[in-house]
């Protein structure tokens, strides 16, 4: 039987069910179950993307003292803060 190179035919032409059935090749190996796909690892890309966001708000309301007339020495001392922070790990 003579091989049947895919490249070999022109685009017009049409193969019956014979030469469909005689065509091997492509995505799958011979002998694995056509639900099996063929990975070829040394064209795998390895780069990754990660979108990282991080919102964040904080309100800080000190009413220490508010409302009042006659009163010495009042204090307050408010030290809110914040930390945040994203990172990507590839195992």
């Amino acid at each position: 039987m003579k091989t049947l190179m895919i490249h070999d035919l022109s685009r017009t032409e049409a193969l019956d069910a014979k030469a469909m059935a005689a065509v091997q090749g492509g995505m799958y190996k011979k002998g694995l179950p056509s639900f099996w796909s063929y990975y070829d690892g040394s064209t795998h890309d390895s780069s990754l993307t990660a979108v990282q966001k991080i919102g964040q708000s904080q309100e800080v309301f000190n009413t220490n003292g508010n409302n009042v007339a006659f009163s010495d020495h009042i204090t307050s001392t408010v030290k809110p803060t914040q930390t945040a922070s994203n990172s990507v790990v590839r195992f």
